[in-house]
């Protein structure tokens, strides 16, 4: 397989195109063979409009996401959920230390 002639064609292809579009760049946009090259550079336009439209309602659709899993984890769970999670044992912060409990137990002495 010969690259030759599909890299002439490319060639011609690409002088054809450079050749429309600096002959349609000037007074000529109105000329009727410049039609398709407008239509192409307006669909070219409304293609480059859209990937940035698109670009940035992603980038707020995952603000907003971000921003409604930070809400609804912040949300304070009712009672009966607290006391699941409620710490018991020595690690509570509001139990006694060692020395605290030695203290607060009655004495055998009398």
């Amino acid at each position: 397989m010969s690259l030759d002639p599909l890299i002439s064609q490319v060639a011609k292809d690409w002088e054809w195109v450079s050749f429309l579009a600096q002959y349609c760049a000037g007074p000529n946009i109105g000329k009727p063979v410049c039609q398709e090259v407008r239509w192409w550079a307006i669909g070219i336009a409304a293609f480059a409009v859209a990937m940035v439209i698109w670009w940035i309602l992603g980038r707020l659709s995952k603000a907003y996401g971000r921003r409604h899993h930070r809400k609804m984890s912040a949300k304070v769970a009712d009672a009966e959920t607290m006391d699941k999670y409620r710490w018991s044992g020595h690690d509570a912060p509001d139990a006694l230390t060692s020395a605290g409990q030695r203290s607060a137990k009655p004495s055998g002495k009398k």
